[in-house]
């Protein structure tokens, strides 16, 4: 367990912009992180009293107390990890917004709609940049594409229905 770590008082400028983040924060993480520093600096509150006020582990309001004491306010807010990059070139991305919206079969492929698969594997032969379908499922959720089923319906079995909507068009 880390030694206990203690803040001193804060300066009233350091306070004002530290009760600013806190009030206009967007992320709710960063803003319980902002509320760490706050109940150790004016509460004087332990790293042990402050994980149980604010239901996270001991190990984290240390370390963003520590933060705040090397960094400074800019480093309390939490920190997202970067991750991998994307595998998918800009080239890539621009052929799959491309043939998205058109029919599978008139890029030669032989299905009704496209899948990540099936998208995976026309990239593979396009561009010669062989991905898996969740890369390509991934890459599509960054363009703004939701990949999901088709919603199948028998038009001509709901015409013949006297309650079905169409048929009160006229």
């Amino acid at each position: 367990m880390p030694r206990p770590l203690i803040l001193a008082r804060l300066e009233p400028a350091l306070r004002e912009e530290l009760l600013q983040r806190f009030n206009t924060a967007t992320d709710p993480e960063s803003r319980t992180r902002y509320q760490m520093v706050l109940l150790a600096a004016e509460r004087q509150m332990s790293t042990s009293e402050i994980a149980a006020l604010v239901f996270r582990s001991h190990d984290t309001v240390w370390r963003v107390l520590r933060r705040f004491q090397e960094h400074g306010l800019d480093a309390v807010p939490r920190r997202h990890g970067g991750g991998p990059e994307p595998t998918l070139t800009p080239e890539a991305e621009t052929e799959i917004v491309r043939v998205i919206e058109d029919d599978p079969h008139q890029h030669g492929v032989d299905a009704a709609n496209w899948t990540t698969g099936l998208l995976a594997t026309y990239l593979a032969h396009k561009t010669g940049l062989a991905v898996n379908p969740e890369t390509t499922r991934l890459a599509l959720h960054r363009l703004g594409y939701v990949c999901k089923r088709p919603n199948w319906t028998v038009q001509h079995k709901a015409q013949e229905r006297e309650d079905w909507v169409g048929n009160a068009c006229g």
